[in-house]
């Protein structure tokens, strides 16, 4: 079958975004990102992004994230997160594609013990509310001396889709949910980085800091 210029232009353009893509994917499995961002810093086909801590709650809880991100305006968070249950607090790129939030469900406290199955039936949650999401892996580690619960997921919006990585953890027995998201054309690139930030999340709590004094 003949091609004509702007069939071959169509191919071209693919071939290299395949190419790159690929050669961004063998950077990050050749990276120790966690490192990485400790360090202040992620280089990755040339693209450098810098790292900073964060903190949140009166310096309860932080963790790393890009250091070119400010708080989301009000007028964009009320068009991005309609709902009266909108996170604490909401950094964003510039372009506002990537995003990082932060809630604590102030009438929600588990013991520990219970984390794990409390992850399970948020995930269980989502997928009934919204069926058209993509669920992908979900599970607990131990991060800093902390338990972390985590799923992530692929979810319809409105003519985009979206990666979400939700990470659930206890503070002085109360629930904080903290995420990161990015258009899903972007998730090669993010994923493992959102992974990577999860990994750097500390949490110092009021008995632990009275025991201190």
């Amino acid at each position: 079958m003949p091609y004509n210029d702007e069939d071959i232009a169509q191919i071209t353009r693919e071939a290299r975004e395949k190419k790159k893509i690929a050669n961004i994917e063998k950077q990050l499995s050749e990276m120790d990102i966690v490192q990485a961002i400790k360090a202040g810093e992620v280089v990755i086909d040339e693209e450098v992004i810098g790292f900073v801590p964060v903190q949140f709650y009166d310096g309860q809880i932080s963790f790393c994230i890009p250091e070119s991100f400010k708080v989301m305006e009000e007028e964009v968070r009320d068009v991005k997160y309609p709902s009266k249950h909108q996170p604490d607090t909401i950094y964003t790129s510039i372009d506002t594609t990537i995003n990082v939030t932060v809630k604590i469900l102030v009438e929600q406290e588990i013991p520990a013990d219970e984390l794990k199955d409390f992850t399970f039936v948020m995930r269980d949650t989502l997928r009934k509310m919204q069926p058209g999401t993509e669920l992908l892996d979900v599970g607990t580690k131990e991060v800093n001396g902390n338990e972390i619960g985590f799923f992530d997921f692929i979810s319809p919006a409105l003519d985009n889709k979206m990666y979400n990585l939700m990470s659930i953890y206890r503070v002085d027995e109360r629930v904080v949910v903290s995420s990161v998201n990015c258009l899903k054309r972007d998730m090669t690139f993010w994923k493992p980085i959102a992974y990577a930030m999860m990994e750097t999340i500390s949490i110092k709590t009021k008995s632990a800091e009275e025991d201190a004094n």
